[in-house]
């Protein structure tokens, strides 16, 4: 298994994957890889369900039930322009644990070891086919998924407070980022986006950036015109290609050519082992591309696996912000 960390405000999370990463040209940010050209997602035009164990150790503050967050939270990613995802919850589960049997499931109540990280917010564990499919399946193809949100931590809905003494997280932000990972995303360097590890407290809608990655793991129809955005980043000594650089594009416009609800921000990639980008999911207009190391806040132990698979180890951050 792999860790990635997610930090919302003071608190952790920490997402976990069963993968097996290789290289693969980069993509709109950031899909995981069980290996070259097999980014991780469920099969195309599944029937996805997702199991609530309805238990909680009584800690859900404010009048919104749980399942009805999770039911917004998904349908945030379903209702994403340009993406044709079919998701409904299933039956309600006992279970309280994480395992690949066929319940993708949501649970405030299961066994998880939550100890190392005492502010760990929720787990997210998904099961990748890395070998050998069988009929009908594909490597990269996510199995199973299961969510995990800490028993000793308070999730707030309905703009509740925080009780005295306790650890608080809003509950839709959470779950809309861990979504996020149950259909294949990993972490963006995007500040403003759902999937930056870094989040303000009370995050609940999806930036444009979540918008162009969720839509080209699971593309459909073009209510939204895009197109792609490419190019290489070089070390001006020696015009080699720079391994593991988030480029992103920032709109010059107030907003970012999606329509509201979503939020306007710039969309990202990472550039591949020879300095190669692709920025997919850009909707016409203006942009200014920028190219930075991962060098604070999101860095190289947010997404540690591609700069494994991607640069021979860490993603390199010697080299200088640069605009154009």
């Amino acid at each position: 298994m792999n860790a990635r960390k997610i930090f919302f405000g003071v608190a952790l999370l920490v997402g976990l994957a069963v993968l097996l990463f290789h290289t693969n040209p980069a993509e709109s940010y950031l899909a995981q890889y069980a290996q070259r050209n097999a980014p991780d997602r469920w099969p195309a035009q599944a029937s996805l369900t997702w199991n609530l164990n309805p238990s909680t150790s009584g800690n859900i503050a404010g009048g919104a039930a749980p399942a009805d967050i999770m039911r917004t939270s998904f349908n945030r990613w379903a209702a994403a322009p340009n993406t044709s995802i079919n998701i409904s919850q299933g039956s309600n589960s006992s279970k309280t644990a994480k395992g690949n049997d066929g319940t993708n499931l949501i649970c405030f109540v299961c066994d998880a070891d939550f100890s190392e990280e005492p502010s760990t917010l929720a787990l997210t564990f998904d099961t990748i086919l890395q070998s050998g499919p069988g009929s009908g399946q594909f490597v990269g193809q996510i199995l199973d998924s299961d969510i995990l949100f800490n028993p000793a931590v308070t999730f707030l809905t309905n703009g509740a407070a925080c009780p005295d003494g306790k650890t608080c997280a809003d509950l839709q932000t959470i779950a809309t980022h861990e979504i996020g990972h149950y259909f294949g995303l990993d972490h963006s360097g995007v500040v403003r986006a759902v999937m930056n590890p870094f989040a303000p407290d009370v995050q609940r809608e999806l930036g444009a950036d979540d918008v162009a990655g969720i839509s080209q793991l699971y593309p459909g129809s073009q209510s939204v015109p895009t197109g792609t955005i490419s190019g290489t980043v070089r070390y001006a000594a020696t015009g080699s290609g720079v391994c593991g650089a988030h480029v992103f594009a920032d709109p010059a416009a107030p907003n970012s050519g999606y329509p509201a609800p979503i939020r306007n921000t710039p969309i990202g990639a990472m550039t591949s082992s020879d300095g190669s980008y692709a920025i997919a999911g850009v909707p016409p207009g203006s942009y200014t591309i920028t190219a930075e190391p991962l060098d604070l806040p999101v860095s190289n132990e947010d997404i540690s696996d591609y700069g494994a698979t991607f640069c021979g180890g860490s993603v390199p951050t010697n080299f200088t912000t640069r605009q154009h």
